[in-house]
């Protein structure tokens, strides 16, 4: 395969990450109730199994859908892979351990979402079952924050690394990163609390590490959105200099 073709498949998989922003945070995050608010890990059997009962076709649909979106994760994680071997070299071990962190997190949200699926296949069950597939939901999605993390830092670390002209990301965009990483920390306490900021709909563990892994997956979508467009540019018009640099990576 010739460079034009494959920074033109690259550019498909950066832009597979604002896709992925959209869709995700309107199918499961919106259709599936869990924006403006997920369910209470405190609300009785009963109280959970009416929610599903109310909201029945929506968190259907949203989280069938949700476990499809989660995939456009994968070409975006491959295409960053790409771009941190740039900048490592040969042996790009951050590349592979932000490959991998990328490719654990897919499964993990989308193994959350089968249960909250399976909790409403079946609406007229006990309501002590519903509450405990919705438990396993939450419990995975929020305990294996730490695949994610090692992604994100990854990035960042060989973000920091980077002496190119143009660096893939920005130095204060690496350091929030590993802030944002770390911040899903918290959410660790959600397999002990039911209320309060560290329950599954609190603060420290849904909101704000949420919105953080959000805002650095848009930012970096747009980072490396760029850093293909420029490579393309150096491909149809070349310079003197920026052969070599191609030549080279």
């Amino acid at each position: 395969m010739d460079e034009k073709t494959s920074l033109k498949y690259q550019m498909l998989c950066a832009w597979s990450g604002p896709l992925f922003l959209v869709a995700f945070i309107y199918f499961w995050g919106m259709m599936g109730f869990n924006l403006p608010a997920p369910p209470s890990p405190a609300l009785g059997a009963g109280e959970l199994a009416a929610r599903y009962v109310e909201h029945l076709g929506g968190i259907r649909v949203g989280f069938l859908v949700s476990m499809i979106v989660m995939t456009l994760y994968i070409p975006w994680t491959a295409v960053l892979s790409v771009q941190m071997m740039r900048i490592e070299g040969r042996s790009p071990v951050l590349a592979l351990i932000q490959l991998i962190g990328g490719a654990l997190t897919v499964p993990v949200v989308s193994i959350s979402s089968v249960f909250w699926v399976a909790a409403a296949y079946r609406p007229q069950r006990a309501p002590e079952i519903t509450q405990a597939l919705t438990d396993s939901g939450w419990l995975i999605i929020d305990t294996l924050w730490a695949c994610t993390t090692w992604q994100m830092v990854a990035a960042a670390v060989a973000g920091l690394h980077d002496k190119s002209a143009k660096p893939l990301f920005p130095r204060w965009l690496c350091f929030v990163t590993i802030f944002c990483g770390l911040s899903f920390a918290p959410a660790t306490m959600t397999g002990i609390l039911k209320t309060g900021p560290f329950a599954w709909d609190g603060v420290l563990s849904f909101y704000f590490p949420y919105f953080c892994w959000l805002f650095w997956f848009a930012f970096a979508s747009v980072y490396m959105i760029l850093e293909v467009a420029r490579r393309r540019q150096a491909l149809d018009f070349p310079s003197p200099s920026s052969s070599a640099r191609l030549a080279h990576a």
